[in-house]
């Protein structure tokens, strides 16, 4: 350390050395900011600790608890509303899932007329069945983890109940994984008087699962209300646990770090921008000198004049803070949320402006949870009283209208499909209103019955071979003729060696 200091003292006492000096001076100022840069990074990840998120870091303790799982969902709720990765994540999930909609029927078949106007029901429509609610829903899985959906079997109408309103619980005696019914206490309001004043009262009540048969009348002389069907959707829950964590949760401290690595960015870059020159004089009338002609200088693109003995130098420009450095911790948070990293910066950083097709482990998740809310919505249905009920998500992904039009021309063209099905594929691709009857005449391709009278051989005992207007089913060229100089046809060579 003593020869370090001795140099440099020799160094800025040397005149010719001057150039070193800056060089040296420049490079300290470079690794500063790279070394705060860095800083900023890991002070941001690791204050996510002194924010109120303890219980994030515990959960796996001793167990995922009712109690952690109300504080990390009512957390998140506010990270979600606040932070723009966390509701973007959230917005890109929904989308992927409920964003080109699901069928619902009914031993193979659309739903009855019965079942369908429940479904429409405006309330049901509300919680569940509408493609808002469906998003919803899924929000309150990637804040919550834990959605309960309950069903009155009198008005036959659909409701949510908050995780914070569930205060208990029972389980199957063998498997505690398996709710059999769930405590709720909520307050209800009983009546409004003239001024607005609501009279209100706590109540308390345990709901049966949509899986738990012969309900008791109640428990721990607690009603237990059998007018009510409940139907759960837990996810990320572990084996020997009753509760579902968010889907947000790995995501929250890289999320809480970006936000607060931009943060401090921000504020270097416009420390930067306060300080344009830097002026360095060995006196100090060289000093105010110096100062007073900069500020007279006022123009655009104007000239400094300096004496011998002042040195005006540019001082680092904004772009000298790359703010892209912390997309690694935006990657974390994507990664956690199993979305891309360009779709959840909506492709703002290294030019990922065009990347925005989905990648095949997003479509895995999104595809895996699809699955699981057919799942539910095939239970939702059972609860309604439909026979048979299925549920199917349309694809994601889909073609363009081009690609699907030659495909339902080559599904028609097959046979196999009656008029009514292809048209209706035909006018929903093409987005026509579809009225009246299928027009008459209408010729099925590739079927004996529309063969007659279309250029098939109609001689009583023929062989009919194929449909002549069909591209997919005829048998093409029949041979050379004459005059066709292909399949070793020699008439013409033939003609020329004997013209006449």
């Amino acid at each position: 350390m003593e020869n370090s200091g001795y140099i440099s003292k020799n160094l800025r006492g040397s005149h010719k050395d001057s150039g070193l000096l800056e060089e040296i001076d420049s490079l300290m100022r470079e690794n500063q900011m790279l070394a705060e840069s860095y800083s900023a990074m890991a002070r941001a990840t690791l204050e996510f600790d002194d924010v109120g998120w303890s219980p994030v870091n515990q959960l796996n303790e001793d167990g995922v608890r009712l109690e952690d799982v109300k504080v990390v969902s009512r957390n998140a709720r506010k990270q979600m509303n606040s932070n723009p990765l966390l509701k973007r994540g959230a917005s890109l999930r929904a989308s992927y899932v409920f964003g080109r909609g699901f069928k619902m029927s009914s031993n193979n078949k659309p739903l009855p007329p019965r079942y369908e106007a429940l479904v429409e029901d405006p309330i049901n429509q509300q919680i569940l069945f509408s493609e808002e609610a469906c998003k919803k829903n899924e929000k309150i899985l990637f804040t919550s983890g834990n959605f309960f959906a309950r069903y009155d079997k009198n008005k036959k109408q659909w409701g949510r109940i908050p995780i914070e309103e569930i205060i208990g619980w029972t389980t199957d005696g063998d498997d505690t994984d398996i709710l059999k019914y769930i405590l709720r206490e909520y307050t209800r309001v009983v009546s409004v008087d003239a001024s607005g004043n609501q009279k209100t009262e706590i109540v308390k009540v345990w709901y049966p699962m949509d899986y738990t048969n012969n309900p008791v009348a109640s428990i721990s002389g607690v009603r237990v209300d059998r007018n009510f069907v409940v139907v759960d959707h837990r996810e990320n829950n572990d084996t020997g646990s009753p509760w579902g964590l968010p889907d947000c949760l790995p995501a929250l401290p890289w999320a809480w770090a970006y936000s607060e690595y931009l943060k401090d960015g921000s504020k270097l870059l416009k420390a930067l921008s306060s300080i344009a020159w830097q002026v360095k004089s060995k006196t100090s009338k060289g000093v105010s000198n110096a100062s007073a002609k900069l500020l007279n200088n006022r123009q655009v693109a104007s000239t400094a004049v300096t004496g011998s003995d002042v040195e005006l130098s540019a001082m680092p420009r904004n772009n000298a803070v790359d703010l892209g450095t912390g997309r690694p911790l935006a990657a974390m948070a994507a990664t956690a949320m199993e979305v891309s990293v360009d779709a959840l910066l909506s492709g703002t950083a290294n030019n990922a402006a065009g990347s925005q097709v989905l990648d095949q482990s997003t479509l895995n998740a999104a595809y895996g949870r699809q699955g699981n809310w057919e799942s539910f919505f095939t239970r939702v249905l059972k609860v309604m009283g439909v026979p048979f009920p299925s549920v199917k998500f349309n694809k994601i992904i889909v073609d363009p209208s081009y690609r699907n039009v030659q495909s339902l021309g080559q599904a028609w063209m097959t046979g196999l499909f009656e008029p009514a099905v292809i048209r209706d594929a035909y006018a929903e691709e093409l987005a026509i209103e579809v009225t009246g009857e299928i027009p008459d005449g209408v010729l099925i391709p590739n079927n004996e019955n529309s063969m007659m009278g279309q250029g098939a051989n109609t001689t009583p005992g023929a062989d009919i071979t194929g449909n002549m207007t069909n591209v997919a089913t005829s048998q093409g060229n029949s041979g050379a003729g004459v005059g066709d100089l292909s399949n070793s046809d020699n008439t013409l060579r033939d003609i020329q060696n004997d013209p006449q």
